[in-house]
């Protein structure tokens, strides 16, 4: 059985406002007790609500100050994909973040497996034409 687009539109926004608010219990929430969380291949994984909202906070004091957008959700059976586009602040640097998510949804909405991919440039960039749709 597949998520509804719904659904999915639910939790790739209530993402971006917690990642924006850095809502760590709100986060968390998004997730299931068991959540494998991929951050990029270059980051660690992090297993469990408890290691996750761990992981968040680490990134809470590292990115500072965030502006989230995040792009319409494309949804395939269980599995939900969306980009993302972040300019943020941080000790006095301006970055842009781009990237994509990857989420695999239980029934109730609550990832179970998630992964990411991203890049970080320097300054604040504009998206491009056509970003996130």
């Amino acid at each position: 059985m597949g998520i509804d687009q719904s659904r999915a539109t639910a939790f790739v926004e209530a993402y971006g406002r917690a990642w924006e608010e850095w809502d760590i219990a709100g986060f968390t929430e998004l997730f299931t007790d068991d959540v494998v969380y991929v951050a990029h291949v270059t980051e660690k994984t992090v297993v469990g609500r408890t290691e996750l909202a761990a992981y968040v906070r680490e990134e809470a004091a590292d990115q500072g100050d965030a502006r989230v957008r995040m792009g319409r959700p494309i949804v395939e059976g269980d599995r939900v994909a969306a980009e993302f586009w972040v300019t943020r602040s941080s000790d006095g640097e301006d970055w842009t973040t781009a990237g994509c998510l990857i989420a695999h949804l239980d029934p109730d909405g609550r990832c179970r497996f998630f992964r990411e991919y991203w890049f970080d440039v320097p300054g604040h960039t504009s998206a491009y034409d056509g970003w996130g749709e």
